[in-house]
């Protein structure tokens, strides 16, 4: 008896090193997010992770947590990549190396993505973009194009049959360049903040019904990288002519400091690696 009691202490203890030996990690951070995520990617230290929560089926698909995984790490790879030979080109070395010392990206539940975006905040200093699948919508038939668009007024808009996926990934390469660009700054006084206040101020623009909608918790700095998100996608759409004078400023302004302004959804490389 005591020696089956000695085996299966030693099965478990052989069990519970072996879920700890991340051989692929050198950092805290990745040791972490492999203890906390079912799935892990990395590309040159910049961390895509998730849980296997079930999505939510509310808009008509009915994906998994891995769906969500994967479509993300190809819409970072196809972002990095723009010339699309599977690797990240040389002029956005600097904003993969933003990426990775400053963001990671979390996809999941609210609980799960709260819990570990506010852990790498606190433990490593980095700031971690939540995808909530549990509510947001993953579209994955979306390819940026089949919509028309009047006019860019409200920070409400989005496209028809939306795939948030685009924009949180996207929120992303923005917070990025927020990070490593002085002169890219969301913040009062920075020149796209005034862009977007001087469309406001015009009546072209409003934040004002999104910002009672959240009771008042939608800022300003939130509101001028969504601003840039709306502008970037209808650029893509090919409808960059109904922008106003202030949304083409923005435009132009992201096109100067060669933010990436294509994406493939089918990307067909896998840039970097997955941990797990």
């Amino acid at each position: 008896m005591k020696k089956l009691i000695y085996l299966l202490f030693t099965l478990i203890l052989i069990s519970c090193g072996k879920s700890k030996d991340y051989s692929n990690c050198n950092t805290e951070i990745c040791n972490y997010l492999m203890d906390k995520s079912f799935y892990v990617h990395e590309i040159n230290g910049f961390y895509i992770v998730a849980s296997n929560e079930v999505p939510t089926k509310e808009y008509g698909f009915s994906p998994n947590s891995l769906d969500i995984f994967n479509k993300a790490i190809k819409l970072f790879g196809s972002f990095l990549d723009q010339n699309n030979d599977g690797n990240i080109d040389q002029k956005y070395i600097e904003l993969s190396n933003g990426l990775s010392k400053n963001l990671a990206f979390v996809i999941g539940h609210r609980g799960f993505v709260d819990e570990v975006t506010e852990n790498i905040e606190r433990r490593y200093g980095i700031y971690g973009i939540g995808f909530f699948s549990d509510n947001w919508p993953y579209i994955p038939t979306y390819d940026g194009t089949d919509y028309l668009v009047d006019e860019l007024n409200s920070s409400l808009w989005r496209p028809k049959y939306f795939d948030a996926t685009w924009e949180e990934t996207f929120h992303t390469i923005t917070e990025a360049y927020n990070r490593i660009d002085n002169d890219f700054k969301f913040s009062e006084g920075a020149y796209l903040r005034k862009l977007m206040d001087d469309d406001i101020l015009d009546g072209t623009y409003d934040i004002s019904e999104q910002n009672d909608l959240e009771n008042g918790d939608y800022d300003k700095i939130t509101a001028v990288n969504e601003y840039l998100h709306q502008i970037w996608e209808i650029n893509f759409s090919g409808q960059s002519d109904i922008l106003n004078v202030h949304q083409k400023k923005a435009l132009e302004f992201m096109i100067k400091k060669e933010v990436p302004m294509n994406v493939k959804p089918n990307y067909k490389f896998i840039l970097g690696k997955r941990l797990k």
